[in-house]
C-alpha cells in the first residue's frame, strides 16, 4: 500500500467523522500520535541519512502534531478516530495505526476541534479565502531536486533527480473553521466550560427538582418565571436521556449535547441556581432567594411554592379530616349571622331595583367637608355602648384614606361543612387587595421587603395605573442636616449605614415598569431618634408619564394618608409633611392635605359622603366565646360591594390542624377566589390594634371615632 492510499483511507473516514456535525481533540496529544506511530514501524529503510527513514517527515511529522488526535463521537457515544481504518495484518502500516488508534480510544476528550481561518490562510497548505467551503489540512504533497553535495553526503538520492513526495492531508469543513478575531484557545475554553457545567449540573441536579421548578413556574410561584420556562423545558429531556446512559457514556455524552447548546451553561445561570439552592437550602429559602434576585422590590409578590410531595400531602389531610367542602366560599349575607353578633342593623336598608336609565351615572352628590377638630370625639367602645340604646340610622363617611380599610365578609358556601378556622364559626373576612388586614400602601411596603416595625415610617408608592414608570424618590431631611435618600449613605444597599438619628431608606425604585413604584424611609429605634424635625418630601428625578404618588406617615401606631392625584414635573419636590420629635413625642405638621377631597368611586359607593350602614358588628374571631387574634370592627354599608374577585380564606387564620399544610391551602386560596355577586356584605373594617378613627353620624349627631 503506498502512502496516497493510507491518506485516501483516512480522507473517507474523516467525511464520516465530520457528517456527526461535532468534532474534538484527544487528552492523548498530537505528538504522542507521532511518537506511536513512527514506532509501530519495524526497521524502517534508511532515506538520506541514519537518522530518517521513508516514514520521518516534517510535513507528515507537523501534521500528525496537529491533526493526528482529531475524534468524533457516534451514536453510541463511542469515541471515532481518523485511524478507524481496515487494514490487513501484514500491511506496513497496520501497527502504526493501530496502536495511534487504540492509544486515542482509550484517552478522554480534552477540547472541541476548531482550526481558525487566520491560521490556514498563513499557512503553506494552500491558498484561502472566506468563501471556499472546504479547507485543506497539512501539505499535500512538495518536490525536491537533490544539488550533488547533498547527494554525496546522503549517499541514496541522486543529484538532479527531482523527487515527489506525499503527505498527510485532509479536507475539513467549513463548519469547523472559526473566522472570528477570537484564538483557538478562547473558543475551545468557551466549550469546555459550557461541557463541564453540563454535566456537573446534570449529574447533580435532579429530575425531580426541575419538575417541581417547572410547575411552580406554571403557577406563578416564581417571579418571572416564564421567561426562564424554554430552559427548564430543554433541559428536563437532557436530564432523562442522561439518566439512561452508563457512566462510563456520560462525558462523551455531554462534550455532544453541550456543543453549541444555548442554554448549556444552564447551571450557572439564575434558574439552576435555584435548583441548587432548593436542594442545598430547602424550597422556602430558595424561592425566597429567587425573587430577591429577579425583582428586589416585588420578591415577595408570587405565589408561595409549592412541591408535588406538599401538594399529594396536602390532597390526603383534607380528605381525612373530610373538608373539602369547607373551602367552597361565598359571600355573606345579614341573615346568615347570629343575632347575638349583630351591634346594628338596618336591614330594611336596601337597594331598589334597577331601572333601564341607572345606566347613566349620576351627577356625584356634593362632596362632605368635615372638621375633625370640631367633633364629638368618642372611642369605639363608646360607639358600641351608643348603639345599645337602639338608634334608628348609622351612616359613616367614606373618606379616600380608607381605601385600605374597604372589608368583604365572606361564609362557607356549603352548609355545615366543617370549620377551617381557629374560631367556631364559618365566616372570615378580606381586605381589599386580598389582604388580611389594612393599610394598602403598609402591606406594599412589607411586602416588597421594607420594614414597617419601626418608630417612624414614610412610605410611598405611585404607578398603580402600570403606565407611570418615573422615577419618583422619597427625602427625610433631618434638623441635624443629614439627608437620608438615594444619593446619600444611609441606604441599605449601601453596607446597611443609618443616619445619626436611626434613619434608613430601604427600598429605593428606580423604574417600577408595570408593577407598583415603592420606597421606604424607616426610623427603627426610639433611642436614637432625636428631638428636632424630620421633613418628609417627594422628589421627580425622572418623569416618564407622571401620574402623582400616594404617601404615608406612620407613628405612634398612627398612620396618615396623603395623594398627590397630578403629575410631578420633572425635578420637582413636593413637601408631604413635617414631623417634630420633642421630649420623645410626636407631632406633625402636614403639608399636603391628609387626603385631597377629589371623589372616587370605591367599591361601587362614592368618597367623601356619608353612607347608611347596613350592619355593625366585630371581626367573626370575636364572636361568641371567641377570643382570638386581633379584634376587628366591621361597619358594613348599603351598595357597598367589591368589583374584585376575593379570597375566602386566608392562611393565617386556619385551625392549628391545618397549619402543616397551611402553604398549600394559601396557594388554593389565590386559586378558589369569590367572583362578585349581587349579595354581599362589604364595608369598612378597622382593626382594634391599629390607631386610626372614622366619622360616624348617629341619628344625625356627628361623632369622631377613634380606635
Amino acid at each position: 500500500m503506498t502512502h496516497q492510499n493510507l491518506v485516501e483511507l483516512l480522507q473517507a473516514q474523516f467525511k464520516k467523522m465530520q457528517e456527526t456535525g461535532k468534532l474534538f481533540q484527544s487528552s492523548f496529544n498530537g505528538k504522542d500520535c507521532w511518537n506511536m506511530y513512527l514506532w509501530g514501524f519495524e526497521n524502517p529503510g534508511i532515506f538520506r541519512d541514519p537518522e530518517s527513514n521513508e516514514y520521518k517527515c516534517n510535513c507528515c511529522n507537523s501534521f500528525v502534531k496537529r491533526y493526528g488526535n482529531i475524534v468524533a463521537i457516534d451514536s453510541d457515544y463511542n469515541i471515532m478516530t481518523i485511524w478507524d481504518i481496515d487494514l490487513p495484518q501484514d500491511n506496513e502500516y497496520y501497527k502504526s495505526v493501530k496502536i495511534v488508534r487504540d492509544s486515542l480510544k482509550t484517552s478522554k476528550i480534552a477540547n472541541v476541534f476548531v482550526e481558525s481561518f487566520d491560521f490556514l490562510h498563513s499557512s503553506p497548505y494552500e491558498k484561502t479565502n472566506s468563501r471556499m467551503t472546504e479547507f485543506q489540512l497539512g501539505i499535500a504533497n512538495n518536490y525536491k531536486t537533490y544539488t550533488k553535495e547533498e547527494a554525496e553526503k546522503f549517499g541514496v538520492v541522486e543529484a538532479g533527480k527531482v523527487y515527489q513526495f506525499h503527505h498527510f492531508h485532509l479536507s475539513l469543513s467549513k463548519q469547523f473553521v472559526d473566522f472570528s478575531d477570537n484564538s483557538v484557545e478562547a473558543v475551545q475554553a468557551g466549550h469546555r466550560d459550557a461541557k463541564n457545567v453540563l454535566l456537573r449540573a446534570l449529574t447533580e441536579i435532579r429530575l425531580e427538582t426541575l419538575e417541581n421548578v417547572k410547575e411552580m413556574i406554571q403557577t406563578d410561584a416564581l417571579l418571572d418565571g416564564k421567561t426562564h420556562q424554554y430552559k427548564i423545558d430543554a433541559i428536563i429531556p437532557l436530564k432523562q436521556s442522561f439518566q439512561n446512559i452508563t457512566d462510563a457514556q456520560r462525558e462523551n455524552w455531554a462534550w455532544v449535547n453541550s456543543y453549541n447548546l444555548p442554554f448549556a451553561k444552564f447551571g450557572n445561570e439564575l434558574i439552576g441556581q435555584l435548583c441548587y439552592d432548593i436542594q442545598e437550602k430547602g424550597l422556602e429559602v430558595a424561592v425566597l432567594a429567587w425573587n430577591k434576585r429577579v425583582d428586589p422590590a416585588n420578591y415577595m409578590k408570587a405565589v408561595a411554592p409549592i412541591s408535588k410531595g406538599q401538594r399529594e400531602k396536602a390532597n390526603k389531610l383534607v380528605a381525612e379530616l373530610g373538608i373539602i367542602e369547607s373551602f367552597s366560599r361565598r359571600f355573606a349575607r345579614i341573615a346568615d349571622i347570629n343575632i347575638d353578633e349583630i351591634r346594628f342593623t338596618n336591614a330594611n336598608s336596601k337597594s331598589k331595583a334597577a331601572g333601564l336609565f341607572d345606566i347613566i351615572a349620576p351627577k356625584s352628590q356634593e362632596q362632605v367637608k368635615i372638621d375633625k377638630d370640631k367633633l364629638q370625639k368618642i372611642s369605639i367602645e363608646e360607639l358600641l355602648e351608643l348603639l345599645n340604646t337602639h338608634p334608628k340610622s348609622i351612616q359613616v363617611m367614606l373618606e379616600n384614606r380608607l381605601e385600605g380599610n374597604l372589608v368583604a365578609l365572606t361564609t362557607a358556601a356549603v352548609a355545615n361543612s366543617p370549620l377551617l378556622f381557629k374560631w367556631d364559626n364559618p365566616f372570615s373576612w378580606t381586605f381589599k387587595g386580598n389582604l388580611a388586614g389594612k393599610s394598602m400602601i403598609k402591606a406594599a411596603v412589607k411586602d416588597a421587603g421594607g420594614r414597617v416595625d419601626g418608630v417612624l415610617r414614610f412610605s410611598m408608592i405611585w404607578n398603580e395605573s402600570t403606565r407611570d414608570t418615573s422615577d419618583l424618590d422619597a427625602w427625610c431631611e433631618q434638623s441635624n442636616g443629614e439627608k437620608i435618600g438615594f444619593s446619600t449613605e444611609f441606604r441599605k444597599d449601601r453596607g446597611g449605614k443609618f443616619s445619626t438619628w436611626g434613619g434608613q431608606l430601604d427600598l429605593d425604585n428606580i423604574n417600577p415598569g408595570k408593577k407598583m413604584g415603592i420606597e421606604n424611609i424607616y426610623f427603627k429605634d426610639m433611642n436614637k431618634l432625636q428631638d428636632g424635625t424630620y421633613y418628609f418630601r417627594v422628589n421627580q428625578y425622572s418623569a416618564r408619564n407622571s401620574q402623582g404618588f400616594k404617601a404615608e406617615i406612620e407613628f405612634d401606631g398612627e398612620q396618615f394618608l396623603y395623594e398627590y392625584p397630578q403629575p410631578v414635573q420633572q425635578s420637582a419636590n413636593i413637601g408631604v409633611a413635617t414631623v417634630t420629635v420633642k421630649n420623645g413625642k410626636f407631632s406633625i405638621q402636614h403639608h399636603l392635605p391628609e387626603t385631597t377631597l377629589t371623589a372616587k368611586s370605591l367599591w361601587n359607593i362614592e368618597t367623601n359622603q356619608f353612607h347608611n350602614c347596613t350592619l355593625v358588628c366585630s371581626s367573626p374571631n370575636h364572636w361568641g366565646n371567641n377570643n382570638v387574634g386581633n379584634k376587628h370592627y366591621l361597619f358594613m354599608l348599603q351598595d357597598c360591594k367589591t368589583n374584585e374577585a376575593i379570597k375566602g380564606f386566608h392562611a393565617e387564620n386556619l385551625r392549628e390542624d391545618l397549619h402543616e399544610i397551611r402553604k398549600q391551602i394559601d396557594v388554593l386560596g389565590n386559586l378558589l377566589t369569590i367572583e362578585p355577586s349581587e349579595e354581599q356584605l362589604c364595608g369598612l373594617g378597622f382593626n382594634a390594634t391599629v390607631r386610626d378613627n372614622v366619622v360616624v353620624k348617629v341619628d344625625n349627631r356627628l361623632f369622631l371615632i377613634t380606635i
